[in-house]
């Protein structure tokens, strides 16, 4: 099915299509961020060195960067409802295939399958965002943020106390379990509109909606042609030719590969300065879940501000603040972990609306949204292989956590530009 005549699946009712949203977004993280707090224990079991755990840590980001860049094609193919459902179950796949304990085969395979799997979530969801909920963007994706800041908090808080009772591996596997559940429950999805003969969307009436009155005219669970991804062949301008999507794309590189440093070495760099193991997870966890409160403040603030320039900015001081907090008063490390771990949750909602806010139509966030996740990841991948490299030549954090603060200040900068209001093409 081409995703030229695609729209919001018919006869779902409004609360189902928020929910199977949030079911995808509570998805999207646990399987990843389950690994750090046990990353010193994985380590000392499979014999990996700091490169090679700093290698675990980037290969999420590096699946997220490489799908990311290719995942347009399958949602034109098949349209984003089933590429959604398959990536689910290879999501389950993954994480089934690291839980096993056949060394450091399964535990990269997996991890490369289900970063795969993730990606294509990423990418996607913005664009149902955009399709279903054009008129709720901000709240709609702080919404859906929350959930997915929520749930990976869960997964990092608990990793530990589930590993010392029944082992790393169970800990890292029994997230599968919730992705095969949610395939089935995003499943009714698919029972989308069927296209007619002409390439549009029939509704029950035999009407045609795709003209501009009759879409104004209808609510989220109708039929509402926006195409999510753009034809084979179109002639549009292209996003890898305009500024504004690469401003995107630097500021979503940079949130993400801050973010993807701390949640891989965070607790290391806690345990460095005397903390537990537990406790060290326990404050991974809290660091992830004030991500909640972030998306739920900062989402109605940015529907009802006229740009996102001063969001971006005011968000980039308060992460400076913590990390700065970090290096010169460590003994204070759980009020830094809440608020550095509140301006992360609110990058990643800033990154995800500039997304939505500066296309036009869903299927410009289709294409923005994979060129500024596959750029942006692969390019956050650098950031927790660089800083294991970097401690295991050093043997300290500081070095690591001057560069987080120099690429707060550039993101600060670069937010600037992509928080203006205009359109991406």
């Amino acid at each position: 099915m081409s995703a030229a005549g695609e729209s919001a699946p018919r006869g779902l009712p409004h609360l189902l299509m928020v929910v199977t949203v949030l079911i995808v977004a509570a998805n999207l993280r646990p399987a990843i961020t389950a690994v750090g707090p046990l990353i010193e224990r994985i380590g000392e079991d499979t014999g990996l060195g700091p490169a090679a755990l700093g290698l675990l840590g980037a290969i999420p980001a590096l699946g997220f960067g490489v799908v990311a860049l290719f995942v347009a094609a399958l949602g034109r193919r098949w349209g984003l409802e089933r590429t959604i459902f398959v990536s689910l179950l290879l999501l389950g796949l993954g994480t089934l295939l690291r839980s096993l304990p056949l060394g450091s085969f399964s535990l990269f395979a997996g991890t490369v399958i289900l970063s795969a799997a993730i990606g294509v979530g990423n990418v996607l969801v913005p664009a149902v965002v955009k399709r279903d909920f054009p008129a709720r963007v901000p709240v709609m994706t702080g919404l859906y943020t929350a959930v997915l800041v929520g749930c990976a908090a869960v997964a990092s808080g608990t990793a530990v106390p589930v590993a010392a009772a029944r082992g790393w591996e169970f800990t890292l596997g029994v997230s599968a379990l919730f992705a095969l559940v949610s395939a089935a429950l995003w499943g009714v999805r698919l029972r989308g509109p069927q296209r007619t003969d002409s390439g549009s969307a029939a509704t029950p009436g035999g009407s045609d909606l795709t003209s501009p009155a009759a879409a104004a005219g209808a609510d989220v669970g109708s039929a509402v042609p926006d195409p999510a991804l753009p034809a084979a062949g179109s002639r549009s301008r292209t996003m890898w030719r305009s500024a504004v999507a690469w401003q995107v794309t630097a500021y979503f590189a940079l949130q993400s590969g801050i973010f993807y440093l701390m949640l891989t070495w965070f607790p290391a760099i806690q345990t460095s300065h005397g903390v537990t193991e537990a406790a060290a997870g326990f404050w991974l966890g809290a660091y992830q879940a004030i991500g909640i409160l972030a998306s739920l403040v900062m989402g109605p603030i940015m529907q009802r501000a006229q740009d996102q320039r001063a969001v971006v900015v005011a968000l980039a001081a308060i992460m400076f603040i913590g990390v700065l907090g970090i290096i010169f008063l460590p003994a204070a490390m759980p009020a830094w972990a809440l608020i550095v771990g509140f301006a992360s949750g609110g990058n990643l909602l800033a990154g995800l609306t500039l997304i939505s806010m500066r296309a036009r139509t869903s299927a410009e966030a289709s294409r923005l949204s994979g060129m500024a996740q596959g750029v942006g990841y692969l390019l956050a991948a650098v950031g927790p292989l660089l800083a294991g490299t970097l401690f295991e030549f050093t043997g300290s954090w500081s070095p690591v956590l001057w560069i987080i603060a120099a690429a707060v200040v550039v993101m600060a900068v670069v937010g600037l530009f992509a928080g203006r209001r205009v359109d991406v093409l």
